[in-house]
This record gives C-alpha cells, sequence and structure tokens, in this order.
C-alpha cells in the first residue's frame, strides 16, 4: 500500500510539473461504459497533458449460474455423496471493482497508448454458492467432507460455500488505442480497448464448514488427488489457480465528450 501510495504521489508531482509548460490538466471531461474482464463499468476521463489521459471508474459483475462436478465424497457420519452436476451460483468481485488509470500516448495526436494503474476492491475474487440438496439427505446437512486440504460442508439448508481471494489492490499495465477524451470536433465520441494484466498475488481458496453450529473457515493449500498407494496424480484446480500471480484484463469502452 505505502509504494501505491508513493506511485500516486509520484505520478501527481509529474503531471503537475508537465502541466507548467501543457496548459490542458482536467481542461475536459468525458464519460463512458465498459464491458470486458472485469465485469460491466462506468467511467469518466480527463485529460491531464497532450500526453497523459486519467480514467477513474467502477465496474462490477452479475451473479453467473452453471453446474459443478467434485466427485464422491466421505462424510464424517460415515456416508458417501457425490457431488456431480450441481447447481452453483458464482459472483465475482461482489460489491464490484474501483479503478484508476493513467494512459501515456508517445504522440499529441497518438491513439495507441501504454496504460498503468489500479483495480481496488474487497479482495473476494469468486464466491461460490453450491445447492447440494439433491446429493444428499437432510439428515447428511453440516456433516464435514474432507478430500486433501479441502474441508467443507453443507449449512442448515443444503447449501455450500466457497471462496477465492486476491490482493485488494492489483497493480495493472496494459496497452490499448484510443483517447478517452476525444478531442477531434468532428466526433464526442471514442472507442476504447484494453488489454493487460492484473497483479493479483498467489489465488487463496477458502472453503467453510458448520457442522460445528458456526461457520469456520478452513483455507485450502492443495486439492491434489492421490491413487491408492498415495502417489499424486493430478496436482488438482486450486494447486493451478494459488500458482497464478496474475490476472488478464481485455475490455472495450465507448466515450462521450461531455465538454
Amino acid at each position: 500500500m505505502k509504494k501505491l501510495l508513493l506511485f500516486a504521489a509520484a505520478l501527481f508531482w509529474g503531471v503537475a510539473a508537465v502541466n507548467a509548460q501543457d496548459k490542458m490538466c482536467f481542461n475536459h471531461l468525458a464519460a463512458g461504459l465498459s464491458l470486458g474482464f472485469d465485469g460491466i463499468g462506468i467511467h469518466v476521463a480527463a485529460p491531464a497533458t497532450s500526453f497523459l489521459q486519467v480514467r477513474a471508474g467502477y465496474a462490477f459483475h452479475t451473479p453467473a449460474e452453471g453446474t459443478g462436478s467434485f466427485g464422491t465424497h466421505d462424510m464424517d457420519n460415515g456416508h458417501q455423496v457425490n457431488l456431480d452436476d450441481m447447481p452453483i451460483l458464482a459472483n465475482s468481485y461482489k460489491g464490484g471493482n474501483g479503478e484508476l488509470f493513467v494512459d501515456f500516448f508517445p504522440g499529441k495526436k497518438e491513439i495507441f497508448r501504454i496504460t498503468a494503474g489500479a483495480f481496488i476492491n474487497s479482495g473476494k475474487f469468486l464466491s461460490l454458492k453450491a445447492d447440494m440438496r439433491e446429493s444428499m439427505l437432510p439428515e447428511d446437512y453440516t456433516h464435514t467432507m474432507t478430500k486433501g486440504s479441502v474441508v467443507f460442508s453443507t449449512d442448515a439448508d443444503g447449501y455450500g460455500y466457497g471462496d477465492a481471494f486476491t490482493w485488494p489492490v492489483m497493480p495493472y499495465l496494459g496497452i490499448g488505442t484510443g483517447r478517452a477524451v476525444n478531442l477531434d470536433k468532428q466526433s464526442r465520441f471514442t472507442f476504447a480497448f484494453d488489454a493487460g494484466i492484473a497483479v493479483c498475488g498467489k489465488i487463496k481458496v477458502r472453503t467453510y464448514s458448520f457442522d460445528s453450529g458456526s461457520k469456520v473457515a478452513y483455507d485450502v493449500t492443495s486439492a491434489a488427488t492421490v491413487d491408492e498407494s498415495g502417489e499424486q496424480q493430478d496436482n488438482g484446480l486450486i494447486d493451478a489457480l494459488s500458482g497464478i500471480p496474475v490476472l488478464p484484463v481485455v475490455k472495450f469502452g465507448l466515450f462521450y465528450r461531455i465538454f
């Protein structure tokens, strides 16, 4: 966080220094909409100099429904349950993403740009709610299932939960086209495209158990599968996720210059 604040302070003073000779600092304003990996976004933008523009916005995802298959599990009451084809409700970055970007253009009329900035959010990258009511009997609700380091159960209503976490502040670096603030007298509209990476840190996965009557969180360190001899056969999805330090970002936007 200290590094981010130092970066923001250095950026501010750098823009101020350049603006001493370039009188475009925040004398125009544009608003726009975007659609991409970060969800549906609303944004405002302003020029800092002829070579720099600043964008700030908010993006959110709508919940998505699907199915998931997690195989057969033994429960602590001696029963066995098959968790294939379960209905799952997924929500990415519940509460949305705050976004702050600085676009650098190599020329005064250039539309190609290099973009740096950050996504700011709750740190909860993904929230899952699985409906297990068709997979087990009501008497099995809240009983714990364990597979490797994965420990979980349903709540008293037959729903299971899992979360994945990233850094709450994710630095971003990418390239793109389009000036969000279009100073062309013939058109106020601009189409924008962004592609880059957000540094998220290693993704951490957490499951929950309700067998004690309250919600208890378990951090998942591995979900590798093993054969009867104990030899590892598959690193598992969670192991793969935990090894990813960046997330891809692709988004499209449409901006309108207000003044």
